[in-house]
C-alpha cells in the first residue's frame, strides 16, 4: 500500500491496475481513447461521416482485432479487471445520451406530419423487421448457443432482437446528415425527420420488448408483469409527472430564463436518475427509463434546447465516445474467420440496406414525393449509427447475441452509416434538388399560395440585371439585401452599413433644403496634358448646377422620377449562418418545429431580433433565417438560398483589428503579405479555404464582402465623419464597378436625407478620362449630386507620366501616397474603400488589386467592401 501512495517514484507500475485505486489505469486509458477517436474522425469528417463511425473504429483498432494482436497488449492496456470501470463511465454516457435523445423528440412535429410519419416510419420499420426475422432463422443455427456456460437462448428472444437490430434507424445521426446535405428544411428532409421519430421510438419499444422476453423468459407470467409496469410508469410519466413539471417550471419562471437554474436542471437530472433506476430494477434497461425521462420535459421557449446546452459538453466529449469505444473493444473480426461468417455480414448489410431503401422510397412515393425525393428518404432511412451500435451492446450484454454476431452486425451498422451520405448526394444532387424547389413553387403560385413578401417584391417591378453602363446605374435598383451573420462580431459593421444603404421611414423633401454651393467638385492630380479638358469640365460642373431653387422646384417631378432608383434598401432579410458542430443542441435547434416552415421568421434568436428591430425602425420588410452549416458548406448553403439576381448578399467578415484584440502592445504589428492577413481571415471568421471562390461562382445574385478592421477601437471617436471612397482601378469599368458606383451614389442619395454625417469620393484610373462627363450628363437632373457628397480625384495610375514612379504600386498604394492628400482624408480609419472584383480563377481567391486592397486595409485599419455584380447572361 506504500508503494501504491509513493506513485512511480516508490517503483508502482502505473499499467497494474490496482482495484483500491482504480483511477489511475482509467485516466490513460480515456486519453487513449478519446486521442484515437479525435485523429480516426479527422479523415472520415473530411468525408462527411458522422463521428461515431471514428469512435466505434477506434474502438476497434485498440481491441483485439488489431492492437490486441501485440503480445501482452491488452493486458496492460485493457485488463479484464478494468472494464467494470470503462463501462460504468460508459453506461452512464449512455443514459444521458437516451435523454437527450428523448429531448430529441417534438410530438407537436409528430402530430403536424402524422399520416406521412406514421406512414413511412412503420412501413420502414416492418418490412425489414419481416426480413429480419427470417434471416435470424439461419444465424440462430448456426451461431446461438455454441458458448460452453452461456445460458440457453430462445429462438424467439433471439428473432426479436436481429429483427429489430436490421430495422432500426439512428435518428441523432439523421438529424445531422440532413443539417449536413442542407435537406432540414426539404420536403424530404421534413418527411424523413418525421418518419424516423416514429422509427427510433417504435424500434425502442421492440428493444425493450427483446430485453424483456431474455430477462424472464422463464416465467412468461413475469415477462406480462414487466410489461404492465413498465407502460404504467411510462404512463406516470407522461401524464401527471410531465404536466406538474411544466407548471412548476412555469410557476418559477423557470421557462423564461436564458439558462436553466441548478436547482432546475438538478431536479430534472433527479428525474432521469430515477427512472433510469426503475426501469434498470424491474429488468428492462436504465436506457429506456432515462429515455422517457427526456421526453417529459416541456419545449416551451426552446427549454430543451437551453437544458441540452448546459448539460451536454463532458458526456458528448468525454462519456460517449467511450462508450462506443468499448463497443469496438469488444469487436473481435479475428473470429469472423470462415467464409460463412463473411457470406452472413454480406447478406446482413445488403438485407439491412436494401429493405429499408426499397421500402421508404415505395411509401415516400405513394405520400406524394417524386420519385427521387422518394428514393432519398428511403436511402436516409437506412442509416444506423449511434443507435444500432446501442441496441447492439445493449444485445451483448444481455447475452442474447455472441461476440461473433456482434461483431457482423457492427459492421453492418459502419457500413450501412457510411453509405448513407455519399448515396443520397447521388440519388438526390443539388441540381434535382433546385428543379424540385422550382416545380413546387410553379404549384404553390398555381394554387395562390406563394409567399406574400416574395410576390409583393417580385411584382412591385421588373428590376433592372444589367449594370454595363452608367445609364443602367441610374435605372438600377436592389430587391432585398441579404446579410449573413457568420459571426456575433459582424452585427455591429453589418447595421452601420445597413443604415447608409436604407433610406429611412421619413425622408425630407430635398426641394425644401437651401444649398449654398450647388456644383460638383472634381479634384484631380492631373498632368498638363489633361490639364485643358479639367477646365472645361469644371465649368460645365457649375453651369449645369448653377440652377436657382425655383428652377429645382419647378423641374420637381423630373426629379423625383429620375431620383426613383436610389430610394434605398427596400427590404431585408437577415440569415444567421450558424456553425454545425456535434453537440446536441445544434441538433435540436435545427430540426425544431418551426424550421420547418419557409417563410417564419426566426424571432427567437436573438443576433436576428436586432435586425428586426433595425427593419422596424427602417420601415422596411423583414425576414429572417437560421442556418446550421459545417464550415465546408457554408459556401454552398449561402449559394442555395432562394434569391433575385437584383438581390445583394452582404456577408461582414472580422478583419485585422480582431488579432490585436486584449493586447495592446501589438498594435502595430503588420501583416508581411496577402497570404498572411488572407488565412487570418479565414480562420477567424471559420471559414473553408475554398469559400470565396465558391461563393463567387455558384452565387446567383450581386455579392458583397465588407471586411471590418476599425471594430473594437478603444479610442474610436463615433462623431467623426466618415467617408465612403470607390476605387475604380481600371482604364474601364466593369460591371462590378458599376456596382460599387451604384452602392457609392446610393449612400450619397441617402445621406442627403437623413444626414448621417458622411461623406463620398471617387478614384478614378487617370486613363479613364471621360467618366467624370459622361457621369454629369447621365445625372444631370439629379440634383442631390453635389460638391458636399462625391469628390472625384484622378490617379495617374498606368501612365507614362507616373510609370518611372509607381510602376510598382498598385492602385491602392498610389491612391494612398497621392489620393489621400488631395481629399483630406486624415482619419483613415473612417474611410471604407468600396472596390469591385470580376475576376475568380482557380488559384487565387481575388484579383490583383483587390488583394492589394484587403491587405493594405488590414495594415493601415480602414474597412472594405468588395462587390461581385451578377450577370444572368454568364449563366
Amino acid at each position: 500500500m506504500a508503494n501504491t501512495v509513493g506513485g512511480v517514484l516508490s517503483g508502482v507500475n502505473p499499467f497494474h491496475y490496482n482495484s483500491s485505486s482504480p483511477l489511475t489505469l482509467f485516466l490513460f486509458q480515456a486519453c487513449l481513447i478519446l486521442l484515437v477517436c479525435n485523429l480516426v474522425h479527422i479523415p472520415f469528417s473530411m468525408m462527411r461521416q458522422p463521428k461515431v463511425i471514428s469512435e466505434v473504429i477506434a474502438g476497434v483498432i485498440l481491441g483485439p482485432t488489431v492492437f490486441g494482436q501485440i503480445p501482452n497488449y491488452t493486458n496492460t492496456i485493457f485488463p479484464a479487471s478494468s472494464i467494470p470501470g470503462l463501462n460504468l463511465i460508459a453506461n452512464l454516457g449512455i443514459i444521458l445520451f437516451m435523454f437527450f435523445l428523448g429531448l430529441e423528440v417534438d410530438i407537436a412535429f409528430i402530430k403536424k406530419h402524422l399520416k406521412k410519419a406514421l406512414a413511412i416510419g412503420l412501413t420502414t420499420l416492418a418490412v425489414p423487421f419481416g426480413f429480419g426475422c427470417l434471416l435470424a432463422i439461419p444465424l440462430y443455427n448456426a451461431y446461438a448457443n455454441k458458448t460452453e456456460g452461456a445460458r440457453h437462448i430462445k429462438f424467439s428472444v433471439f428473432m426479436v432482437f436481429i429483427a429489430v437490430s436490421i430495422s432500426v434507424t439512428a435518428f441523432p445521426v439523421l438529424c445531422r446528415i440532413l443539417n449536413e446535405l442542407r435537406l432540414i428544411k426539404d420536403r424530404a428532409g421534413i418527411v424523413v425527420l418525421a418518419a424516423g421519430i416514429i422509427n427510433d421510438i417504435v424500434g425502442w419499444i421492440l428493444l425493450a420488448l427483446s430485453i424483456i422476453l431474455s430477462s424472464s423468459e422463464g416465467s412468461p407470467v413475469n415477462t406480462v408483469y414487466i410489461l404492465l409496469i413498465t407502460f404504467a410508469w411510462f404512463l406516470i410519466y407522461f401524464f401527471p409527472l410531465k404536466y406538474l413539471l411544466r407548471r412548476i417550471l412555469i410557476k418559477t419562471h423557470e421557462l423564461d430564463r436564458s439558462k436553466p437554474s441548478p436547482l432546475a436542471t438538478m431536479c430534472i437530472l433527479f428525474i432521469m436518475f430515477i427512472s433510469a433506476y426503475f426501469t434498470d430494477i424491474i429488468g428492462v434497461h436504465p436506457i429506456f427509463g432515462a429515455f422517457i425521462a427526456g421526453l417529459v420535459v416541456p419545449r416551451d421557449d426552446h427549454y430543451v434546447v437551453k437544458l441540452t446546452e448546459r448539460m451536454e459538453d463532458i458526456p458528448n466529449i468525454v462519456f460517449i465516445p467511450i462508450y462506443f469505444a468499448v463497443a469496438g473493444l469488444n469487436v473481435d473480426l479475428t473470429l469472423l474467420n470462415k467464409g460463412r461468417d463473411w457470406a452472413y455480414v454480406f447478406a446482413t448489410i445488403g438485407i439491412a440496406i436494401s429493405t429499408k431503401i426499397v421500402s421508404g422510397t415505395l411509401m415516400a412515393k405513394l405520400t406524394g414525393l417524386f420519385w427521387r425525393e422518394a428514393t432519398a428518404a428511403g436511402v436516409l432511412m437506412s442509416c444506423k449509427g449511434i443507435v444500432e451500435i446501442v441496441v447492439l451492446t445493449v444485445g451483448l450484454n444481455a447475452g442474447i447475441i455472441s461476440k461473433k454476431v456482434f461483431g457482423m452486425f457492427v459492421l453492418m451498422a459502419l457500413v450501412s452509416t457510411f453509405v448513407t451520405t455519399p448515396l443520397t448526394l447521388l440519388v438526390y444532387p443539388d441540381s434535382y434538388r433546385e428543379e424540385v424547389r422550382k416545380t413546387l413553387a410553379k404549384s404553390e403560385e398555381g394554387d395562390g399560395t406563394t409567399n406574400g413578401l416574395n410576390s409583393e417584391i417580385v411584382g412591385k417591378s421588373e428590376f433592372n440585371t444589367h449594370l454595363n453602363s452608367l445609364e443602367d446605374v441610374s435605372k438600377y435598383s436592389i430587391s432585398e439585401l441579404v446579410t449573413v451573420i457568420n459571426t456575433t462580431e459582424a452585427i455591429s459593421p453589418s447595421l452601420k452599413l445597413l443604415n447608409y444603404l436604407s433610406l429611412g421611414s421619413s425622408p425630407k423633401s430635398r426641394s425644401s433644403r437651401q444649398k449654398n454651393e450647388a456644383s460638383l467638385s472634381r479634384t484631380t492630380t492631373a498632368t498638363d496634358s489633361t490639364s485643358k479638358s479639367n477646365v472645361f469640365k469644371i465649368k460645365k460642373m457649375v453651369h449645369i448646377w448653377s440652377k436657382s431653387i425655383d428652377d429645382i422646384d419647378t423641374n420637381l417631378s423630373v426629379i423625383d422620377e429620375k431620383s426613383g432608383a436610389f430610394e434605398g434598401i427596400t427590404a431585408l432579410k437577415a440569415i444567421h449562418l450558424r456553425l454545425l458542430t456535434e453537440r446536441t443542441t445544434d441538433l435540436l435547434q435545427s430540426s425544431s418545429l418551426y424550421n420547418d416552415d419557409p417563410h417564419f421568421t426566426a424571432n427567437t434568436d436573438s443576433l436576428l431580433q436586432i435586425f428586426d428591430i433595425f427593419s422596424h425602425l427602417s420601415n422596411m420588410p423583414f425576414s429572417s433565417e437560421v442556418i446550421f452549416s459545417t464550415i465546408r458548406e457554408k459556401a454552398a448553403n449561402i449559394a442555395t438560398m432562394k434569391m433575385n439576381p437584383t438581390d445583394l448578399v452582404l456577408l461582414p467578415l472580422k478583419g485585422a483589428s480582431y488579432e490585436y484584440r486584449g493586447s495592446p502592445v501589438l498594435i502595430d504589428e503588420k501583416y508581411t503579405n496577402f497570404d498572411h492577413i488572407y488565412s487570418h481571415l479565414l480562420g477567424l471568421n471559420e471559414l473553408s479555404s475554398a469559400f470565396f471562390k465558391s461563393i463567387f461562382q455558384t452565387l446567383k445574385a450581386n455579392f458583397a464582402i465588407q471586411i471590418s478592421n476599425t471594430y473594437g477601437r478603444l479610442n474610436a471617436d463615433r462623431f467623426k465623419k466618415k467617408r465612403f471612397s470607390l476605387l475604380l482601378t481600371k482604364p474601364y469599368l466593369t460591371s462590378s464597378d458599376y456596382l460599387g458606383l451604384y452602392l457609392l451614389l446610393l449612400i450619397c442619395y441617402r445621406d442627403g436625407f437623413n444626414n448621417d454625417n458622411a461623406t463620398c469620393s471617387i478614384f478614378i484610373n487617370g486613363q479613364n478620362t471621360d467618366f467624370t462627363r459622361d457621369l454629369l450628363a447621365t445625372f444631370v437632373g439629379h440634383e442631390w449630386l453635389n460638391e458636399s457628397t462625391v469628390q472625384i480625384t484622378e490617379i495617374p495610375f498606368g501612365t507614362k507620366s507616373s510609370r518611372d514612379t509607381i510602376e510598382k504600386s498598385s492602385f491602392i498604394e498610389t491612391v494612398l501616397d497621392i489620393g489621400l492628400s488631395v481629399t483630406d482624408l486624415a482619419d483613415i480609419e473612417e474611410t471604407t474603400f468600396i472596390i469591385g472584383e470580376d475576376l475568380f480563377n482557380e488559384n487565387e481567391p481575388f484579383s490583383e488589386e483587390v488583394r492589394a486592397a484587403i491587405f493594405e486595409g488590414s495594415n493601415h485599419r480602414f474597412d472594405t467592401l468588395v462587390v461581385h455584380h451578377f450577370s444572368p447572361d454568364r449563366c
